[in-house]
């Protein structure tokens, strides 16, 4: 790692404290800035949150449900990459960790040599599947927009009396007048008709 490089911080869980201060020793020696040791009865998603360190490497003989739960949180709270390393070769077992946010789940045991190509790796698959993640999220974003607009139009035509595209060039001139997205625009006529239609439901059924 070149000098000029943004170190990378990583903090380990491990469930042998010996074995853990090995790991530490491995990871210095190859560059990384290790931000914190956990042990087997540590409440990963805090230690992660005060650390906030760029990847999580856990070390364990197989990973037991409350770490599968606690890295699942941490995936949806905070994710980043996460290597674990284990004797366990169960393919169930495997799946799980990927599943619960594992980057590289390795079963061969760490040596050396491999520690900065399987970090490696992990980073690069962790920003892949982010990457995928967010295109996914604008998409269903878009298309819940787009609905809206729809919505939001059928109201100004009926409320206009006026056809689809005068409904839209309205929306568009009026999030241009108030410098909004045309879907935040959209959202806001939905929620006023959907109040003043509770509204007239609410008098009818006291009537």
């Amino acid at each position: 790692m070149k000098p000029t490089e943004q170190r990378i911080r990583v903090m380990v869980a491990d469930d042998n404290a010996v074995r853990g201060e090995l790991l530490v020793k491995v990871l210095v020696e190859n560059g990384y800035d290790v931000v914190g040791v956990a042990g087997p009865e540590s409440d990963l998603p805090t230690r992660v949150a005060q650390a906030k360190p760029d990847l999580i490497l856990i070390d364990t003989d197989a990973p037991t449900r409350d770490t599968l739960e606690q890295l699942s949180q941490i995936k949806q709270d905070m994710p980043r990459p996460v290597v674990m390393f284990s004797a366990d070769e169960d393919q169930q077992t495997i799946r799980a960790a990927v599943q619960a946010g594992v980057s590289a789940y390795i079963v061969d045991g760490l040596a050396n040599s491999r520690v900065k190509p399987v970090i490696d790796v992990a980073i690069a698959h962790f920003q892949q599947h982010q990457t995928m993640r967010e295109e996914l999220d604008r998409t269903k974003q878009s298309l819940a927009e787009r609905k809206t607009i729809d919505r939001a139009k059928g109201i100004v035509m009926k409320r206009k009396d006026c056809g689809e595209d005068e409904a839209f060039a309205l929306l568009r001139r009026v999030a241009m007048d108030q410098k909004k997205r045309i879907g935040q625009v959209a959202a806001e006529i939905v929620q006023v008709a959907g109040l003043f239609s509770d509204e007239k439901q609410h008098k009818e059924v006291g009537a």
